[in-house]
């Protein structure tokens, strides 16, 4: 049977994160009243299914009963066998959450007997019974901290109230009815609620087990992954629960360490009409930096560039007027562009806009009898601004080239024609470097939104350093939610 707690703390964990020393927080995550709401929801529906069938341990109970004797009576086979939910509620304290259920009425089923001895004779009977129970509370109280990184679930109060039982019994003596009724239906009651109880830590401490092996971190490609660890315990508020994550890019091989940190009396607030919406994540500008660092130092961020959409302005044949001295040294020659990023692209990210510079080096080249000869250098610095877009659980965008600036750092055929080479720079950023860049910027990167749901309605804004996501979500793949156990693991 699944954990009925799963899906709320599930949703509870949408994300996954917590930090290095020394380091603050670089994702946020919120989820508001309406988040938590939805998160209820799956809780209580998913235990009305888990906690049915439910197997109540047996009782056996003597009592004496005048011109009778010492009479043995057996409750076996009570089993819990269907909910029915009213309404239901969730709160937020200043350590944890409550979820409570209200149920109409639940039934159950069991078969009784009983015996006693007269003189040398032993009479006994049996028969089988139905309960009907009228108005049941359930609750849980449950409080989350950061540990090592990772969240740490502790049930902190557990309880479940049966207010009526409505006992029908069949077969046997009719005497014996109101006898056992009067004799066992507290028992009964308090099985009930103890095996109820019971269910419910259960299922929080296999809740507690998979939330200790969430991933750490978020694999982009096999340069990059983003550092989902924990920072700090969970903060509670009085309609929504805040994570702080720390969120940096790191490389793929490394093993994303917690950071830990005192950050304070800090506190993220919703945006207006946040009540609509179920999660907001808030992205620091580093988190876009670190991405951008990573691709730098492994080397990625350069590129031979053989083809233009003005093929003809990579042979120097176009340049004989321009700069003669290149086309004298190399007749009719092809030429290649070496372009490489000279520092990581920077990102800001401001109110309503979002920007980003990059310097480079572009290096043209000769292709000469097969021999790849430099003849120029020039530095080149482009600004570029752009808007996010959420796709799927993929945060990703696109930029459009602003304007560019160049200068010439060295060169072997002579000055070169300022106007010229700006027109071919800007044919070539226009046509080649932002599509190049754009296609993989609409990739994007996953935001930390943990398997079986789905954004929906993601709506973005950007203020001072900050990208905010604000988004609801939709449970799409229910077997995600039983992590399968093998050796000791919960594949997820």
């Amino acid at each position: 049977m699944g954990t009925p707690l799963l899906p709320l703390l599930v949703v509870l964990q949408l994300l996954n994160a917590h930090s290095p020393a020394g380091a603050s927080p670089h994702i946020s995550a919120v989820i508001s009243q309406s988040g938590l709401d939805f998160a209820k929801d799956l809780l209580v529906s998913h235990a009305a299914e888990t906690l049915t069938p439910l197997s109540v341990p047996d009782i056996e109970k003597s009592m004496s009963i005048p011109l009778v004797g010492t009479v043995r009576m057996t409750a076996s086979g009570i089993v819990l066998r269907g909910l029915n939910v009213t309404n239901s509620t969730v709160a937020v304290g200043e350590k944890g959450v409550v979820v409570a259920a209200s149920l109409a009425r639940a039934n159950l089923t069991m078969g009784w007997s009983y015996s006693y001895s007269s003189w040398v004779v032993t009479v006994s009977d049996s028969g089988n019974a139905s309960i009907q129970v009228e108005g049941m509370e359930v609750g849980v109280s449950m409080g989350i901290k950061n540990q090592n990184g990772s969240l740490k679930l502790t049930v902190m109060e557990c309880g479940c109230y049966m207010k009526e039982l409505d006992i029908t019994l069949n077969g046997g003596a009719s005497w014996f009815y109101q006898v056992f009724i009067d004799a066992s239906s507290n028992h009964i009651r308090s099985s009930v609620e103890n095996a109820i109880t019971k269910k419910i830590m259960e299922g929080a401490l296999k809740l507690d087990s998979l939330l200790a092996n969430l991933p750490k971190k978020i694999d982009l490609d096999s340069v990059a992954a983003m550092n989902v660890t924990f920072v700090n315990d969970p903060l509670f508020k009085s309609s929504s629960v805040e994570f702080d994550i720390d969120g940096l890019f790191i490389p793929s091989d490394e093993t994303a360490v917690p950071r830990y940190m005192i950050l304070g009396d800090i506190k993220y607030t919703l945006p207006l009409g946040s009540s609509s919406k179920m999660l907001w994540i808030s992205l620091d500008e580093d988190v876009f930096n670190s991405v951008s660092d990573l691709y730098f130092k492994a080397g990625l961020l350069r590129r031979m560039v053989d083809k233009i959409p003005n093929q003809f302005l990579l042979n120097t044949a176009s340049w004989r007027f321009l700069v003669p001295q290149l086309y004298q040294k190399y007749p009719d020659d092809n030429m290649l562009l070496n372009i490489s990023a000279i520092s990581p692209p920077s990102v800001r990210i401001n109110v309503g806009r979002i920007d980003a510079t990059v310097d480079l080096d572009v290096t043209v080249n000769v292709l000469d009898s097969g021999k790849i000869i430099p003849v120029a250098c020039m530095s080149v610095s482009v600004a570029v601004s752009g808007a996010a877009a959420v796709s799927g659980n993929n945060l990703g965008g696109r930029v459009e080239l602003d304007y560019f600036s160049f200068t010439l750092k060295w060169s072997q055929v002579g000055k070169l024609h300022t106007v010229l080479v700006q027109t071919v720079l800007r044919i070539f950023l226009k046509h080649l470097f932002v599509p190049y860049v754009n296609s993989y910027l609409e990739k994007g990167f996953p935001l930390p939104i943990i398997k079986g749901f789905s954004i929906r309605d993601a709506y973005i804004l950007t203020s001072y350093s900050k990208l905010i996501v604000s988004c609801d979500v939709t449970f799409i793949e229910p077997e995600a939610l039983f992590p399968v156990q093998t050796h000791g693991r919960f594949i997820l």
